[in-house]
């Protein structure tokens, strides 16, 4: 017997799932929004049915919370607007199935039969497996998909396409991969495409026979070769030269390959792993990147967040980083301070973990013996930009009083809080759309929700003084998730 949980706002959807579940021999649980759903839902369930349009919320916003309950149940997002962008996104995040309202009784019948059956024959090995990851942290909804698809490579053969910024980690999921799998007793070899000289590419994948050009006084075994047995590790693969692509598809696809200046071909049992930070399908689709050799790649795709994404790992990351650096450098212990771990949170990362890692190593050298870090042994940039940040919030937060003084006058004096921003411009007004007047002239409940959304987001910056710990706890909401709504919203 199976617990279903139901998020819907329609109480004939939820007598329907109920009678459903309970025809089937299933337990089911029955929420009308997200608050009760995710309070039911931590007794543990097995499947989730949730709706998009609740009174609270939307449900593919918080997907990835009822995905991480207890049970680790799939989900199945339902929404009585077919809308190709949203069954993208819910798909993408890792929906079991995004079905279109109305719904009839044998389709959920049959929806709930194949996600139970599919857990049943699941293998348990991606939540079991032990994923030796190095430097990987974090237990966001991106980080815990891509954990879970790389403990799933890690069982299999499948050729794998790390995609993902620049420092984001990929070589370290590679290496990850490579430690999991069964080479790992193998070589593993990394190829840096975009290092590659162009006119001697061929000759370093393949290999070549002594004479087989100018200066090849001596016969070289190829990279794909020194890779038998183990894992290949193609890194900026979209830097792979077009003249080559050709030739290395028909390597992957084969496993065969002829060395330059030689007349047999040799074989190679390699497992391939390939990274980019280039949108490859774009190049696919405008010629510079072939499309068979990109279908070849993308046996498993894993999408890396960026660090912004991704904030609740920088403690960690950070404190991981200076008693590692500390250990391998004989320097004492050091402490990270409040006002670094402020300085690392609201800092934009666009290097990601990369640029963590050699900020945090320059702090540690120039705290020297002391054991601890302060905003002073921070990199110059990183305290420009904090000082920036500093000042534009006092200037924010003066004008958010100014604001709340705003609000305060008569609505006959013309003014309206909504339309003053926190940068201290005049907007257009985000106010709610009226709800009196003609019938027709009533906003679509998408539209007035979106607005709501966004003159409360507004209305807390301004009144938090532009102060993001202080509008994320005014809100309720993680710092990550304020960080999304101010991006959302433009701030």
């Amino acid at each position: 017997m199976a617990r279903i949980l139901v998020v819907d706002d329609e109480a004939l959807m939820r007598t329907m799932v109920e009678v459903v579940c309970t025809r089937m021999g299933h337990e089911v649980l029955l929420a009308e929004n997200l608050s009760q759903g995710l309070e039911m839902g931590r007794q543990g369930v097995d499947v989730v049915l949730l709706d998009v349009w609740l009174p609270d919320g939307s449900g593919l916003e918080w997907q990835g919370d009822f995905a991480h309950l207890p049970g680790m149940p799939d989900v199945v997002i339902i929404t009585g607007h077919g809308d190709g962008d949203a069954a993208e996104v819910a798909l993408r995040s890792g929906a079991w199935e995004f079905l279109t309202k109305p719904l009839k009784v044998r389709d959920i019948e049959q929806c709930l039969r194949h996600v139970l059956t599919f857990r049943k024959n699941r293998v348990p090995g991606p939540e079991s497996l032990l994923v030796d990851s190095g430097h990987i942290l974090g237990a966001g909804a991106g980080m815990s998909r891509a954990l879970k698809l790389l403990a799933q490579a890690a069982q299999s053969e499948v050729n794998v396409l790390l995609l993902g910024e620049t420092g984001v980690g990929k070589e370290v999921f590679a290496k990850a991969l490579y430690r999991n799998s069964a080479r790992a007793a193998r070589p593993f070899v990394t190829v840096d495409c975009a290092s590659l000289p162009e006119t001697l590419v061929e000759s370093h994948l393949f290999g070549h026979s002594r004479g087989a050009f100018t200066g090849a006084d001596r016969a070289r075994e190829g990279l794909l070769l020194a890779a038998h047995k183990g894992t290949l590790f193609l890194d900026e693969v979209g830097d792979l030269p077009q003249p080559m692509q050709g030739a290395f598809l028909r390597a992957l696809e084969l496993k065969r390959f002829r060395p330059v200046g030689e007349v047999r071909e040799v074989s190679s049992d390699f497992r391939l792993v390939a990274a980019t930070n280039k949108n490859i399908e774009a190049m696919a689709g405008d010629g510079t990147f072939r499309s068979d050799l990109l279908y070849r790649l993308q046996g498993l795709t894993i999408v890396i967040p960026p660090l912004r994404e991704r904030r609740d790992e920088i403690p960690a990351l950070a404190q991981q980083t200076v008693s590692r650096f500390c250990l391998h450098n004989d320097l004492p212990g050091k402490a990270i301070s409040g006002q670094v771990l402020d300085m690392l949170m609201e800092y934009p990362w666009p290097g990601n973990v990369r640029e963590l890692i050699h900020c945090i190593e320059r702090a540690c050298l120039a705290a020297g013996q002391g054991d601890l870090l302060l905003p002073v042994h921070m990199p110059t940039h990183m305290r420009v930009d904090e000082a920036r940040r500093r000042m534009g919030r006092g200037q924010e937060g003066a004008f958010g009083e100014a604001a709340a003084g705003i609000a305060s006058l008569p609505a006959a004096c013309g003014f309206q809080a909504s339309s003053v921003q926190s940068g201290g411009a005049a907007c257009p007004s985000v106010g709610l759309p009226p709800l009196s007047g003609p019938e027709q002239d009533l906003p679509a409940l998408r539209q007035w929700k979106a607005q709501a959304e966004e003159a409360y987001v507004r209305r807390v910056w301004a009144v938090t003084g532009g102060d993001v710990r202080k509008a994320a706890a005014q809100a309720g909401i993680s710092r990550g998730h304020w960080y999304e709504l101010m991006k959302k919203c433009g701030l």
